[in-house]
């Protein structure tokens, strides 16, 4: 847990860490910001807009999917990052993590490079990118040409 001292955290830095929780050295607590955020947008949303059509009701691509997916650093993709982070920290397998690799100078960086790749049934992994919602064939195709083809083995 970080713990701001008064002579360091002036209201605008914690205003500002309140509006962008990845400012937040702590993970931990910025993914529970991002979820306090997200709540309260999804409330805000549910008030606005429900009852409406069956169109609300689709868990995949309906508005209300949209509306969490449309926060830059949604709090379910954060959490799983740090899950994930958790698991390779917990297997011992080195990596990057992608702010490293940002202060390193790339601009389109994985969520982790692998420093010493590993294989998975049969397949050896360099890097993982994870998503917090993924899975059709249109969206494997725009994150392969915007994002995946960009990285580095």
């Amino acid at each position: 847990m970080v713990i701001l001292s008064s002579s360091t955290a002036s209201k605008t830095l914690i205003s500002s860490m309140l509006r962008d929780p990845s400012q937040i050295p702590d993970g931990v607590l910025a993914s529970q910001v991002y979820q306090v955020f997200i709540t309260a947008i999804l409330v805000q949303w549910q008030r606005r807009y429900l009852p409406s059509s069956c169109t609300v009701n689709d868990y995949c691509y309906g508005p209300l999917v949209d509306c969490i997916k449309q926060y830059p650093f949604s709090a379910i993709g954060h959490e799983y990052e740090v899950l994930l982070q958790e698991m390779l920290l917990e297997k011992k397998i080195p990596f990057l993590a992608e702010d490293q690799l940002r202060a390193k100078g790339y601009d389109k960086t994985p969520d982790f490079i692998l420093e010493v790749p590993v294989a998975v049934e049969g397949h050896t992994i360099h890097w993982i990118e994870s998503k917090a919602s993924f899975g059709d064939e249109c969206s494997h195709q725009a994150y392969l040409h915007d994002q995946f083809w960009s990285y580095w083995n």
